[in-house]
């Protein structure tokens, strides 16, 4: 039963991977901000510091997911003291979804952009989970910032260069906003999705889904992330000796997403890592055991 909810919570991510979905004068979220570059509009939400100030976070979602995955953790960080931005990756919640007409920009260059627009590198705490965190892995790599930690971190692997063509194909991009379209109003499905990466039989009972399945349903989104898949910067896993700043990585006991040594991958180009496994849970974890995260990562950041 494990191993075919697995496969079928895999399926589900594959296919829930210029159209902006927002015009940048509309607000999704009440915390809503956009910041534009070239032929991208990018959607983040900011969730502001309580107290004393202590420091900025940038937050950078996992394949399938938006900026909506990060919401327990930034508000358990914010109260805290700490400025949080999550923020929406091409072809995901509420930014653009790339096409044929996109001049094609990183998500890396995209979200370090944004940070340089609100503070020095220097100043920021990068945070990715899952796809996220092969992106904040490029970044730290890129800019000097101040920490990074990762949840559940995937690095992304290249395509190969024949299947490009194949993948960006017209009734390949109708497949896939056909799949999402169908998928995600299967309220049972995405349950069992939620469910299977959670592994927390509670918070999945009230769980909103409505937070995952609404940004996916924008349109563009299935032929936007055909274009991702073919344009996407691996994660530069050869270079992480680059990166000189505190690295904090928690991974989840009971993870069904990551798989094939993704786990001991991560863990073998950060042997100096401070690791934090959490007991009993699943794949986004970041979400239902937030509190217990969010006291490890400001130990870890305040250390």
């Amino acid at each position: 039963m494990k191993k075919i909810i697995s496969a079928l919570l895999c399926v589900i991510l594959v296919f829930t991977f210029v159209m902006p979905a927002f015009a940048s004068d509309e607000k999704p979220f009440s915390n809503s901000q956009f910041f534009e570059l070239g032929d991208y509009t990018i959607h983040y939400r900011v969730s502001e510091h309580k107290g004393d100030f202590k420091g900025r976070i940038v937050m950078l979602h996992g394949f399938g997911q938006s900026s909506f995955s990060w919401q327990n953790m930034a508000q358990q960080m914010s109260g805290k003291g700490y400025d949080c931005y999550c923020v929406d990756l091409p072809n995901f919640g509420y930014s653009t979804r790339e096409t044929a007409e996109t001049k094609h920009i990183d998500r890396e260059e995209l979200v370090e952009a944004l940070m340089l627009s609100i503070a020095p590198a220097n100043e920021w705490i990068v945070s990715g989970h899952s796809m996220g965190g092969g992106v904040a892995i490029n970044i730290a790599e890129d800019l000097d910032i101040k920490s990074l930690f990762l949840i559940c971190p995937a690095p992304t692997a290249a395509m190969p260069s024949f299947a490009g063509k194949i993948v960006t194909s017209k009734p390949m991009g109708m497949m896939m906003n056909f799949v999402l379209e169908k998928l995600t109003k299967i309220d049972f499905l995405m349950k069992l999705v939620v469910f299977a990466a959670t592994q927390n039989k509670e918070y999945t009972k009230n769980y909103d889904l409505s937070g995952v399945t609404a940004p996916l349903q924008q349109k563009g989104t299935g032929m936007g992330l055909c274009y991702m898949l073919k344009d996407v910067r691996v994660t530069e896993l050869d270079k992480t000796d680059k990166v000189t700043c505190p690295v904090l990585i928690i991974n989840a006991e009971k993870d069904m997403v990551l798989r094939g040594g993704m786990k001991e991958q991560v863990l073998d180009a950060f042997p100096s890592a401070e690791l934090y496994e959490v007991a009993g849970a699943g794949h986004i974890c970041l979400e239902d055991r937030a509190e217990e995260i969010a006291k490890v990562t400001y130990d870890f950041l305040n250390d």
